[in-house]
């Protein structure tokens, strides 16, 4: 329900004896003076449903405080014309609350129900239950309590770990709602006890945050006693606990705005010395282990609580804001560590400029991009993988073997034709031709022994899955399954499809792969947000330099994309980037033409990076705690190769080479990327159009000073007619450069 200005509204349900219920709306005025026109809008919220209470209850401070006589008001004649909306249809009552002794005194203002007053009465006197009503309608389990994401655990200023955290000044949306729970907070603590204020000092408060609830509460007790004052004070949580003095007996109250487990009410019970009722907190759960009868507030929370696993995936609570802990970010530098016993990445260097891998490509017309295409025709024709094969088949090879069963596509087959000329040149087994999985229900297979699978090129492996899903009541026996090379998003993935093809519960099946790699997913999604911003066939690109105009043909499409990977450079836009001697991953290069190689070695440690547990902490993009991860923005001076360069910008998220929160990595960005514009012709500025191409489309993101000082050089560039000038002005569309083409 939205509440009226002026007036905190909540629904009591009070249960009949016949298992039924009555709502009851209570509509609580703070003290202080009523706007003209609140109690009208008061009376038409309460006639709106789509639920029409049983009735309405209006609940002021008892006049002799000296709060605003609200009684009086609703008797005036200007509030009766608002009153004839709910005449005989919805008791309208008023009920004053006594600060002094905290009984409620009842009046009925329409005498239609005056058979239904004792029983309005009745439910007015049940002062504990209407608080506890109002409090659930307003400390909302949606609002006050937060759950750490998967995988972490909030990490609390007690030291403690858990999966919620309880946030309840989130619910303080009001003044009325401040107001109600100072108000349910004077009735637990003073309410008939006003001695307890007699010696009042000091209110301690755990948080600013609920230092308006604390002033509310204050307001409550000087209208009990005008004479009388206290201070209101924040210890700021654990942090500065040890630093407040005991305070002397029935000086204080400490009022804690929440706990899952009420042990800063506890601590503050044994440590301060003081009496139960001079601490109380305002929020808990039902399965706090004690003094949680002591708290204003109890909710019922049926998700995870505890938080078992590693200690370090904690978002640490600090300071008495309790919001998470703001670490710097953590800057990863790609040393010699990222690529010990990666062997992709000695494979990319040994098949380098051999026509076996390509990037953005597809196998075919009717096929999906590969993000990192692999030709297997190519591959298993290569001398390493022919003696890798048959060094692998000649230990594997089972005495049973009766078939050959490949996947769908010719170099699957190519690759089966080649096991079947082994088993028969090698060990005189002349298998029958291997059968296709789209032919493998209609083939007259013999399962009766060992079978061998093949595969060139497998992503998700899903083909191999439906062989095996096939094989499984037919085939008991040995088999071999036989990889030429394995493209994976994570290095999960690697391991996991090896672990599914395994699995049986007779045999343990054999699963061997010439080479696999984890390329993540933003070497794909680099490509794929290129060419739907600027390669759309809608736009004029006529203007742009002719190795431009052929490189947007050729990304996406079945034909070969090689060297046009990347974007070109110099000054004309026309030159292609190549990979120097001196590669630190890659130390027996010999220069080739390799960016789809580079792009792919790239890909692949930025992922072993992400994911690699035997990494050091400081060496993994990745992070235990709740902070951000980037890439050193030395990784493009150390790795000063364009086409290096150009590798990691399109292989890493963009999170990752996101610097706006650290002042000394964006300048150290921009003054690089300003340096490969000026030096454009030169090798050190092989990589300005791939710099450009990310500061436009945001994938790398500057602090706004930054940013704007790149932008007014590109602009100045831009105005230039090289092609490297045309090329800058169509990537950030200065001046509406990027036209598109007509219709006819």
């Amino acid at each position: 329900m939205l509440n009226p200005s002026a007036f905190y509204c909540f629904t009591h349900i009070s249960k009949a004896a016949d298992g039924g219920g009555y709502r009851y709306c209570f509509a609580y005025k703070p003290p202080g003076p009523l706007a003209r026109g609140a109690l009208d809008e008061l009376i038409l919220a309460m006639c709106k449903g789509p639920h029409v209470p049983d009735a309405v209850i209006v609940l002021s401070i008892g006049d002799d405080r000296g709060s605003n006589d609200v009684l009086a008001l609703l008797k005036e004649d200007g509030a009766k014309i608002a009153q004839q909306r709910l005449a005989s249809r919805i008791p309208l009552l008023h009920a004053s609350y006594d600060l002094g002794g905290g009984a409620v005194k009842t009046e009925l203002l329409d005498p239609y129900f005056k058979n239904k007053k004792k029983k309005l009465n009745k439910v007015c006197q049940d002062i504990k239950s209407w608080i506890g009503s109002g409090l659930a309608g307003l400390l909302n389990p949606a609002d006050v309590i937060l759950q750490a994401p998967s995988g972490y655990a909030y990490e609390k200023p007690s030291g403690g770990r858990a999966k919620v955290f309880l946030k309840p000044d989130m619910a303080l949306k009001s003044s009325a709602a401040v107001a109600f729970i100072a108000f349910a907070l004077f009735n637990k603590i003073f309410s008939g006890r006003m001695p307890r204020f007699s010696g009042l000092r000091t209110v301690f408060i755990d948080t600013m945050a609920i230092a308006p609830v604390a002033y509310a509460l204050k307001e409550l007790l000087t209208l009990c006693d005008p004479s009388r004052s206290f201070l209101i004070e924040s210890f700021h949580s654990y942090g500065g606990f040890d630093d407040i003095a005991r305070p002397l007996p029935g000086t204080s109250l400490c009022i804690i705005s929440a706990s899952t487990s009420m042990d800063l009410h506890r601590k503050w019970i044994t440590d301060k010395q003081v009496a139960p009722y001079e601490v109380i907190t305002i929020l808990s759960l039902q399965s706090a282990a004690y003094y949680k009868e002591d708290a204003l507030h109890l909710l019922e929370y049926e998700g995870e609580f505890s938080a078992a696993g590693p200690v370090q995936l904690s978002i640490r609570i600090r300071g008495e804001s309790f919001l998470p802990e703001q670490e710097p970010p953590k800057k990863v530098l790609l040393t010699e560590s990222h690529h010990r016993s990666d062997e992709s990445t000695q494979l990319f260097c040994a098949l380098a400029g051999k026509g076996v891998f390509d990037v953005y490509r597809k196998p075919s017309a009717s096929e999906r991009v590969r993000a990192l295409y692999v030709a297997g025709d190519v591959l298993i024709n290569q001398d390493d993988f022919l003696a890798w094969l048959n060094e692998k088949l000649f230990g594997l090879i089972k005495a049973a073997t009766k078939a050959v069963i490949c996947q769908n596509d010719n170099s699957s087959l190519e690759l089966a034709e080649l096991v079947r000329k082994y088993c028969l040149s090698e060990f005189g087994m002349n298998l029958p031709p291997a059968v296709p999985l789209g032919k493998l229900e209609s083939s007259d297979v013999d399962f009766s022994g060992g079978v061998i699978v093949c595969a060139a090129v497998v992503g998700k492996g899903s083909q191999l899955l439906e062989i095996s899903r096939a094989l499984r009541d037919k085939h008991k026996g040995p088999r071999l399954y036989v990889i030429g090379f394995h493209v994976a998003e994570t290095n999960g993935e690697l391991k996991g499809l090896p672990m599914n093809l395994r699995h049986s519960k007779g045999i343990k099946h054999e699963v061997i792969c010439y080479g696999g790699v984890a390329t993540g997913t933003q070497l794909q999604a680099s490509f794929e947000r290129e060419v739907a911003e600027f390669c759309d066939p809608s736009l004029d690109t006529s203007d742009l330099p002719p190795a431009v105009q052929q490189r947007a043909l050729v990304l996406g499409a079945s034909g070969v994309v090689g060297q046009s990977a990347l974007l070109p450079h110099g000054n004309n836009a026309s030159g292609v980037m190549h990979l120097r001697q001196g590669f630190a991953f890659w130390p027996e290069f010999t220069p080739v033409s390799c960016q789809p190689e580079v792009l792919a070695t790239m890909a692949a440690l930025l992922q072993r990076a992400r994911e690699a547990e035997s990494l050091p902490e400081n060496k993994r993009l990745a992070t235990a705690s709740y902070r951000h991860v980037v890439l050193d923005p030395e990784n493009f001076s150390r790795y000063n190769d364009g086409v290096i360069q150009s590798s990691i910008i399109r292989s890493a998220y963009p999170s990752e080479l996101d610097y706006r929160s650290d002042h000394a990595a964006s300048d150290f960005m921009k003054a690089l990327i300003i340096r490969s514009l000026n030096r454009a012709n030169e090798e050190a500025g092989e990589a300005a159009l791939e710099f450009m191409l990310a500061v436009a489309s945001r994938k790398i993101q500057l602090s706004k000073q930054h940013y704007d000082e790149v932008i007014v050089l590109a602009r100045e560039i831009s105005g230039g007619s090289s092609g490297l000038s045309r090329m800058i002005g169509f990537l950030f569309n200065f001046d509406g450069f990027r036209k598109q083409k007509l219709p006819f």
